[in-house]
């Protein structure tokens, strides 16, 4: 019984560590989305009761409450040392993501925190899209399918295949060439399996690591980072619909255009699309209209459409204009980046597939040669 007990034991931990390490990946996004709401609902509260912001969170954090979290204090001691709040917040970066921080940064040279909380707002979607994508190609491949297939590879590769060779050298059986094939694509399908665990690892790193990743590896990655961000379309949306939506702010709080065009490609917190942001406020500042300069930013015409629209409209302003615009593109990045994940996944698991049954017909051939073999 003891021995029974302790096998249990012995399978549980390693099951119960697997558990805990795939929940607080997969929970990552939905807790760094639920900080950025925290810190958003304070900011709104200091401003409806007429204190500064900066004030209001280094007051609250007086109380000492443990609730509030570390990174929370770490946040008010910043803030002590008399940084303004958008300073304070790249001191901790996992705190917000940094087009929040940078849209904040905006407010603040705007003098009026409320013009930019709308737009704050609406990059706080995206954390359920992410956690679903790294469920459906991350967790089950990363930690149980794609581990195991190189464990079983290993395993086929130093144990049985030897056993199988000194059968077929003490026989006189002749070696046919789908065995010899897959002998030979045996070791490059080890290697395949484990870059593809070490590719998954990465990703599972990008989104443990969030806002602070690029920090973690220095700042020379930035372009490179972002120039990847940039190719993936559900992501060009975003960096769209953020875009959009603080040019709507700053556009309807009467910024020169060619300003407003800088300011909105920088809150991306991008620097691939800050340089189309540059180019056309280039473009604007060279006689082109608005419509026609920010062409760069959307290749689709829709965006052109709804500014023209919202420049004829009945001056309600540009931000509800383009409130549709916004909720088309979150929903469409949505669609792309769930649709790319079942993608991947469904290639995995096709190529986990294909990989067994080689392995399968190989150790079957071997037997069935074996078996077929009249013994004296």
């Amino acid at each position: 019984m003891a021995s029974f007990t302790a096998n249990i034991l012995l399978w549980a931990l390693p099951v119960t560590v697997l558990a805990a390490v795939v929940y607080y990946i997969t929970s990552r996004p939905l807790r760094r989305e639920e900080r950025a709401r925290f810190l958003l609902e304070l900011i709104q509260s200091a401003l409806d009761q007429g204190q500064p912001v900066e004030h209001y969170i280094v007051s609250l954090s007086q109380t000492r409450d443990v609730s509030l979290g570390t990174r929370f204090y770490l946040l008010a001691a910043h803030l002590e040392q008399g940084r303004s709040l958008a300073d304070a917040l790249q001191k901790v970066p996992a705190l917000a993501p940094p087009e929040f921080v940078a849209m904040l940064g905006i407010g603040e040279s705007l003098g009026d925190y409320r013009r930019v909380l709308p737009a704050c707002r609406e990059t706080l979607r995206d954390a359920l899209s992410q956690a679903r994508a790294l469920i459906n190609y991350q967790v089950a491949f990363a930690f149980i399918l794609n581990p195991a297939s190189i464990a079983a590879l290993a395993f086929i590769s130093t144990k049985v295949m030897p056993v199988f060779n000194n059968l077929r050298s003490s026989l006189p059986i002749p070696q046919l060439a789908t065995h010899a094939t897959l002998v030979h694509a045996l070791p490059w399908i080890f290697v395949l399996q484990l870059l593809l665990v070490l590719a998954l690892y990465f990703f599972a790193l990008l989104f443990l690591g969030g806002p602070r990743f690029i920090l973690w590896f220095g700042e020379t990655l930035t372009p490179a980072a972002d120039w990847i961000w940039l190719r993936a379309p559900w992501r060009r949306k975003r960096l769209q619909r953020d875009f959009s939506a603080m040019l709507a702010v700053l556009l309807d709080a009467s910024l020169p255009e060619e300003r407003a065009i800088a300011l909105a490609a920088e809150a991306t917190a991008n620097t691939v699309f800050a340089g189309l942001g540059r180019r056309a406020a280039q473009r604007l500042r060279a006689g082109a209209k608005l419509t026609e300069a920010l062409q760069l930013m959307d290749d689709t015409g829709e965006f052109r459409w709804r500014l023209e629209n919202a420049a004829r409209g009945s001056g309600s302003g540009f931000a509800p204009a383009l409130k549709g615009w916004h909720d088309w593109l979150d929903a469409r990045a949505y669609q792309q980046e769930q649709a790319a994940a079942q993608t991947v996944s469904t290639g995995m698991v096709l190529l986990n597939g294909v990989s067994v049954a080689l392995v399968a017909a190989m150790i079957i051939e071997n037997i069935a040669q074996i078996t077929s073999f009249p013994m004296p």
